[in-house]
């Protein structure tokens, strides 16, 4: 596979900790581990062709400060969800350190990712901290594409014998392909037929995920929702478009869904 590498590097901003030299239970003598530089590499990755993931070598490299070993730990997140791609810890002596922490991502993952780098001293207190980001970004190889499921027929519910309003719900299934991988779908939406409003999401976060039930599988392109029909439903057919938008901002061509209520 092949990934194109911009010559980059930046210096991360260290976020030293402010606070006295001297820590209840801590001897006064023992100092926090202080970086005296540290860079992380690269920091732009484009990937480069069709292939469908990148490796990205990261390495954080530096010079720190210490009196005895330092235990460098390496947290990479991807900065829209802030869900944690790699952990990596490495114990280092006083002075240069690299601490490689590599990466694969989906060639659709594109965006920022977030890179903090923690010190702990030999005594157990923590020392310098180090941010910096990762750009990724690939050739966006089209737009999504849409698929949706035919749903039955629904009768209109009448309120029960205390008066409260019932509902049947109509589901609403859309496989979403992507040609950057599924990593690449940002959103799917339904709205009203002909360009009109927006009605509400489709997810595809898993049973339970955001008050809903009606995912099965998290994570396998097939996005769902649930359309309440009540007693103020007219009877008659209901016209709606689903559309797939990826992180590059394309949209799939809108696909017709409908439902019939009785």
């Amino acid at each position: 596979m092949s990934v194109a590498l911009r010559p980059v590097a930046a210096v991360l901003l260290v976020l030293a900790l402010a606070a006295c030299d001297a820590a209840p239970g801590f001897a006064d003598s023992t100092a926090r581990p202080v970086f005296a530089e540290v860079a992380v590499t690269p920091v732009d990755v484009a990937l480069a062709g069709s292939a469908p993931v990148a490796t990205i070598p990261l390495a954080v490299v530096g010079t720190v400060e210490a009196q005895a070993a330092v235990e460098v730990t390496v947290l990479v997140r991807y900065a829209e969800t802030d869900s944690l791609v790699t952990r990596v810890g490495a114990v280092v002596e006083p002075g240069a350190f690299t601490v490689d922490a590599p990466i694969t991502l989906p060639r659709g993952a594109i965006g920022e990712y977030s890179v903090t780098v923690l010190t702990e001293g030999a005594d157990g207190r923590a020392g310098d901290q180090a941010a910096a980001l990762l750009r990724f970004t690939a050739e966006n190889l089209g737009a999504p594409s849409v698929s949706v499921n035919e749903p039955a027929p629904v009768t209109r519910p009448s309120p029960d014998a205390t008066g409260a309003a019932a509902t049947v719900d109509v589901p609403l299934v859309a496989t979403v392909a992507d040609p950057d991988g599924r990593a690449n779908v940002r959103l799917v939406f339904a709205r009203l037929a002909d360009g009109g409003g927006v009605i509400g999401r489709l997810f595809d976060d898993g049973p339970g995920a955001n008050g809903q039930g009606d995912d099965a599988v998290e994570g396998d392109g097939v996005y769902t929702a649930a359309i309440p029909v009540d007693a103020g439903f007219e009877p008659g057919r209901y016209d709606l478009e689903v559309i797939a938008v990826d992180r590059y901002g394309a949209e799939s061509a809108p696909t017709p869904f409908s439902f019939t209520v009785r």
